[in-house]
């Protein structure tokens, strides 16, 4: 009775391990995270001494080490070497209890392995594919049973499934980050040619505005890698640029700030892009025409969400506009971006005017937060 007891608590604990697994490989995007835990629980609930798991590189035809409770430094396994390699080459289970003795073991020096002379290995399958190999070991010559052999060959193919899952997502992600790339070199490439056109434009302004958006995109990118998502909070965003757009134009000697409020929205990559790119513009211009080269000034920018609204506001108490701006005509280049970018690319509305409550100029940006 109490075999049985405990027969059942050890299958327990191992369905509760497998579903762990299998819940790590559905939310994980991060393949070496997701091989850890692997490995890691693998070791705990078979009671073995280490588990290991290789990645096959089709390339160099050879199985490299990539997560271990056991093994340690870089192992690199020649196709088809070794017991683990035979697993892989031949797609069956290789379960020895002297590993040593046998004519298919292949040593790797300072790896760790001659602590362990008991092994298991199994081939990692995908889609009818080798893409690696999985061995558990044990410190004391152990002959393994039918249902650890039987747990190893789930564990191992919810391993294939976390590889090739992470792979997907891997490549989808690279593919994405080479098409947002080109989009943002495009855009700059776009703004040059713009540029060219407007003769007044001396080439250190141009130089100076293409660095300012060359570097709102990097912050973008800066954002996205910090986070590891898809979205961007846009205050942060916000904050980060003042911070870039101030120490190119703002002489330190000058009190000028730029005061920053509002709600920090979540921003898709692209929306965050257009932001950046509208705030960057929209800054530069109060400095140039609104401040100028005044020992003092201040611009306050506001961000708020209003229904499915977002709603960007900046205000300066620089010069204020001419009496008959007209808004129709009077945009220089960097506010036709702006303007041209919120109402066609955003679907947005752009107005400026004097600011109601004092001198100096008010800008308003509203564009819908919809998803793209």
């Amino acid at each position: 009775m109490l075999d049985m007891q405990a027969r059942l608590n050890q299958k327990i604990a191992q369905l509760a391990a497998v579903r762990e697994i299998s819940q790590a490989i559905a939310e994980a995007q991060d393949l070496n995270d997701t091989l850890d835990l692997i490995t890691r629980r693998t070791t705990e609930v078979m009671h073995v001494d280490s588990c290991s798991i290789y990645l096959y590189d089709d390339s160099n035809e050879f199985l490299e080490l990539a997560a271990s409770t056991g093994l340690r430094g870089k192992v690199e396994l020649p196709y088809g070497a070794g017991l683990t390699g035979w697993a892989a080459e031949h797609r069956q289970t290789a379960t020895v209890s002297d590993a040593f003795s046998d004519a298919r073991f292949y040593r790797v020096i300072g790896s760790g392995e001659s602590r362990f002379p008991s092994l298991m290995a199994m081939p990692l399958v995908s889609h009818d594919k080798v893409i690696g190999a999985a061995n558990v070991q044990m410190a004391t010559r152990h002959v393994f049973t039918e249902d650890q052999i039987e747990l190893f060959g789930f564990i191992t193919e919810l391993a294939a499934i976390a590889i090739e899952k992470a792979r997907l997502v891997h490549t989808a992600i690279v593919q994405e980050m080479h098409h947002r790339v080109k989009n943002n070199l495009q855009t700059v490439a776009m703004l040059l040619r713009l540029q060219m056109n407007h003769p007044e434009l001396s080439p250190h302004d141009i130089l100076r505005e293409t660095v300012n958006r060359i570097l709102s995109i990097a912050t973008v990118h800066e954002l996205l890698s910090e986070v590891g998502a898809d979205d961007v909070g846009a205050l942060e965003l916000i904050k980060r640029l003042v911070t870039v757009i101030s120490s190119n134009m703002v002489n330190p000697t000058a009190a000028i700030n730029i005061d920053v409020t509002g709600e920090n929205i979540q921003l898709t990559s692209q929306k965050a892009t257009n932001i950046a790119l509208i705030t960057s513009e929209l800054l530069q211009n109060a400095l140039e025409h609104g401040i100028a080269e005044r020992p003092e000034g201040q611009i306050q920018v506001s961000l708020h969400q209003i229904d499915d609204q977002l709603l960007l506001t900046i205000r300066d108490d620089g010069h204020g506009l001419p009496a008959d701006f007209n808004l129709d005509t009077d945009l220089g280049l960097g506010l036709d971006i702006v303007y041209a970018s919120v109402t066609e690319d955003m679907s947005g509305s752009f107005e400026m005017s004097s600011d109601p409550n004092g001198i100096g100029t008010m800008v308003t940006v509203s564009v819908p937060l919809r998803r793209e």
